[in-house]
């Protein structure tokens, strides 16, 4: 078990402010890590409160789709082909800047 230090980042309604925060969360190498670590039950608890909001999840972006509220939108086969293209364009431009030992946004804004 490790102790994993990430961010996030939230949106304030009223002023449409980021208001970014630190968090701290246990990783485990393995199911039996983590029963060691949290007990048998609190991995149930976690496993159904995951499983629960991963069906809410996809039962409610089911609902917004179909009742066209979803904020995504659907692509057509030409637009995904598009967006594909662009991915791996964006890929190779990411993979030649690592190449050059340029490794962060500051060390980029740096050289322009």
């Amino acid at each position: 078990m490790k102790i994993i230090e990430s961010q996030g980042e939230y949106t304030v309604k009223a002023t449409g402010a980021k208001v970014n925060y630190s968090f701290s969360f246990m990783a485990f190498d393995n199911l039996s890590d983590a029963i060691a670590t949290l007990g048998e039950a609190k991995v149930f608890e976690a496993v159904q409160r995951m499983t629960k909001v991963d069906a809410n999840n996809t039962a409610r972006e089911k609902a917004k789709s179909s009742n066209g509220h979803s904020s995504v939108v659907k692509q057509t086969e030409e637009q995904k082909a598009k967006a594909k293209v662009a991915r791996q364009a964006d890929k190779a431009l990411l993979v030649a800047l690592k190449a050059k030992g340029i490794s962060s946004l500051e060390e980029l804004q740096g050289l322009l």
